[in-house]
């Protein structure tokens, strides 16, 4: 093999990588829309009270796989960026491409899908904290219930404010803003 063919090959596993993670990603926000609902749906009918209780970590878990497959995407994305596309004079590639400046946002859709993501994360996020404080009100005590949501408003504006600094990162192949 030589180089011009382990580069040829090179990019068509990068570009299958970006379908799969990309695939992976719509997956992942899918599973999200079910499985939460769904855990809570179960802890409800078969009364287990630790599962109720931490559905609120099982959204942040969620939401770090969807960070985590962003970020995969964007990873690969720059490496064609600046490790094939820079190599071959007088081309523009697509991943340069997607970052010229224009009159439209070329990356705009990553950012919707991220935006969207959030605002799911957000809601699902607090929705469980709620249903988790009021099921602790009803079975424990105020203090046991008063405790758990600082724990999880404190974990909540920590997540919050990671997955703000983390949006550009997971949105872009532009070295500056890594």
């Amino acid at each position: 093999m030589n180089k011009e063919e382990f580069q040829k090959m090179e990019y068509k596993t990068l570009r299958e990588e970006i379908t799969n993670t990309k695939s992976r990603i719509f997956k992942l926000v899918g599973y999200g829309i079910v499985v939460v609902p769904s855990a809570h749906l179960l802890a409800r009918t078969y009364r287990l009270d630790i599962l109720l209780i931490s559905i609120p970590i099982l959204v942040i878990v969620v939401a770090l796989f969807y960070l985590a497959e962003s970020r995969a995407l964007m990873r690969c994305g720059t490496y064609i960026k600046f490790h094939i596309e820079s190599r071959i004079d007088g081309v523009v590639g697509w991943e340069h491409w997607l970052e010229q400046p224009g009159s439209t946002k070329r990356r705009s859709v990553d950012n919707f899908v991220g935006y969207s993501f959030y605002l799911l994360f957000l809601v699902y996020y607090a929705g469980s904290v709620y249903l988790a404080i009021q099921h602790a009100m009803g079975c424990y005590s105020m203090i046991c219930a008063t405790i758990l949501l600082a724990v999880y408003v404190a974990i909540g504006v920590w997540f919050l404010i990671f997955l703000i600094s983390q949006h550009r990162l997971s949105t872009t192949t532009d070295l500056k803003d890594a």
